[in-house]
């Protein structure tokens, strides 16, 4: 309708439908966990307002509409009580969402979800750090091919005009993406989610990359003892970005 988001959404595979909530970085490429999951189901990955084709930021004042847009989205799709599967930004989304609507949420599985906090083991501030400094926060074998690519955006930054047009396109992509990390997640990314996580019925997953800088697995001890009935499984040799670091592991899971 007039003045709502218009929203790109990936889909794939065959199955029973997964809706995948993706992180801060978005989804630049379908690689990963998400072919692994389209081998099952058929997976459905809306891009949040700010990321690809998805539109309409400036009518999300707050995370209450961010929340209630991702079940329009849902509502949109023709969705009845999806497996939802979010990671990191989107495994919050998916918690709250879960908390909220209990009963619209079939089951769920989160991936190093942000959204809750101790002083004792703050979640790190990727705000304040470049793009080679959020690396080994993010990733715990930094010479894998998605940690490069990473590492390579800082090449891309420079006073000089020597830019390809789809390097442009890519870095203002980037940027339109962090406008929206920063509308709702800054500068704490806390909001009151740990006392809502007993409303959730969901069967639940927690999955944690055990090397985790960014966000320390104490966070997923927390959540599993926070939602009831939840799982926590712990993968070794994986950082924040396990979907994609370990992926047949987390499509195992």
């Amino acid at each position: 309708g007039d003045g709502r988001p218009s929203i790109e959404v990936l889909v794939a595979g065959r199955g029973p439908a997964l809706l995948f909530l993706h992180g801060a970085g978005g989804i630049g490429a379908w690689e990963g966990v998400l072919p692994l999951l389209a081998k099952d189901h058929e997976v459905f990955a809306p891009l949040l307002p700010g990321y690809g084709g998805s539109s309409g930021l400036e009518a999300l004042d707050d995370q209450w509409d961010l929340f209630l847009h991702c079940f329009d989205v849902i509502d949109a799709l023709g969705l009845q009580r999806p497996l939802m599967v979010g990671e990191s930004m989107g495994g919050w989304i998916a918690a709250e969402m879960a908390a909220l609507r209990p009963k619209e949420v079939g089951k769920l599985a989160l991936a190093a979800p942000i959204g809750l906090w101790r002083d004792e083991a703050p979640v790190a501030d990727m705000f304040g750090m470049t793009a080679p400094e959020l690396v080994p926060y993010l990733f715990h074998d930094q010479s894998s091919v998605a940690a490069q690519r990473m590492m390579g955006v800082s090449a891309l930054l420079s006073n000089k005009d020597d830019r390809t047009e789809e390097q442009v396109e890519f870095l203002i992509g980037l940027v339109r993406g962090f406008r929206t990390v920063a509308k709702f997640l800054f500068p704490i990314p806390e909001s009151g989610l740990e006392k809502r996580l007993p409303r959730i019925t969901a069967p639940t997953l927690l999955i944690w990359g055990k090397q985790d800088r960014l966000v320390p697995p104490l966070y997923g001890r927390i959540f599993a003892e926070r939602i009831p009935g939840a799982r926590l499984e712990t993968i070794d040799e994986a950082g924040h970005l396990l979907l994609l670091e370990r992926p047949d592991q987390v499509a195992a899971a």
